[in-house]
Order: C-alpha cells, then structure tokens, then sequence
C-alpha cells in the first residue's frame, strides 16, 4: 500500500519542478468517450467503440504566500496558481510517491476556487485538465513479469 501522505503533486511552470504547499488531497480520474453500436449478432445489446481519452487532477490545500515579499518561493500556492489559470499557460506537472511511482504530463488549470471562513485559513481547491498522454514511470522498477505481460497488450 502506498500511503496518500507520500504521494506529492508537482508544477512545472518552466523553471523546475515546485510542489503545491500545504497541500491537503489529490485525485486523478480518466475517462473514456464512447460510441454506442449495435448489430444482430449481439441480440439488441449496446456495444460500443472507445474514442477519446482525457484526464484530470482534483486538488486542494491551505493557501500560503509564494509570490509576496517574505513568501516561501520554493512551493506553488493559491496565489501563484491563480496566475497561471487567468494566463491560461500550459504547464507540466507530475505526481511522485516515497515508492519511486511518477505519473506526469502536460495540463492547464480549468477551474479554481478559494474559501475564507471566521478564524479559518484560506483553502483552496483547482482542476488540471490533461494535455496528451499522461506518462507513468517507477525510477525503482521491479521485475515481476507482469510488466512484459502488459507491454504484449499495447
């Protein structure tokens, strides 16, 4: 099991990679569209052809000052990331766990929103919105034979 504290979402807006500070949850979810088909051979029971692909990553985290004087310019946060959505840049980013797993790609930032509550920090919550094919690596592999058996089916 890999626990969801060591998995770290990172941004790449030309000048290397920054995690995102104080950073509460993540979450990655593909989809596929569909066409629906039918013939009689299968009785009147929907098939389908798989089409386009896309993903997205849900993020959110406790806003902190990257970018003002005195900010900690080592992380992305709420201020920096508003940045680049209203400037609609296309970023890299990457997701990294303590276990050597790294799922990477290209995104921009579709949607961000913040909350301020009486005697709360501010939150924050983005979606990244896939550009291409996301990439997934391990900078420590194992060889357990599964690997080649899934390379056969590509």
């Amino acid at each position: 099991m890999i626990n969801g504290t060591n998995s770290i979402l990172y941004l790449d807006i030309g000048q290397g990679f920054l995690p995102i500070g104080s950073l509460t949850a993540s979450s990655f979810s593909e989809s596929v569209e569909t066409l629906d088909t039918t013939n009689i051979e299968n009785g009147g029971w929907k098939t389908y052809v798989l089409t386009n692909q896309e993903y997205s990553i849900d993020f959110s985290g406790v806003a902190i000052n990257t970018l003002y004087n005195g900010g900690d310019t080592s992380k992305f946060s709420y201020d920096i990331i508003k940045i680049i959505k209203r400037n609609r840049i296309l970023i890299d980013w990457k997701v990294q766990d303590n276990g050597g797993n790294i799922d990477s790609g290209k995104c921009y930032i579709t949607d961000l929103s913040s909350e301020s509550n009486i005697d709360e920090f501010i939150s924050f919550n983005a979606t990244l919105l896939g550009y291409g094919v996301p990439i997934t690596t391990n900078i420590n592999p194992m060889d357990s034979g599964l690997e080649s058996h899934l390379e056969t089916l590509i």
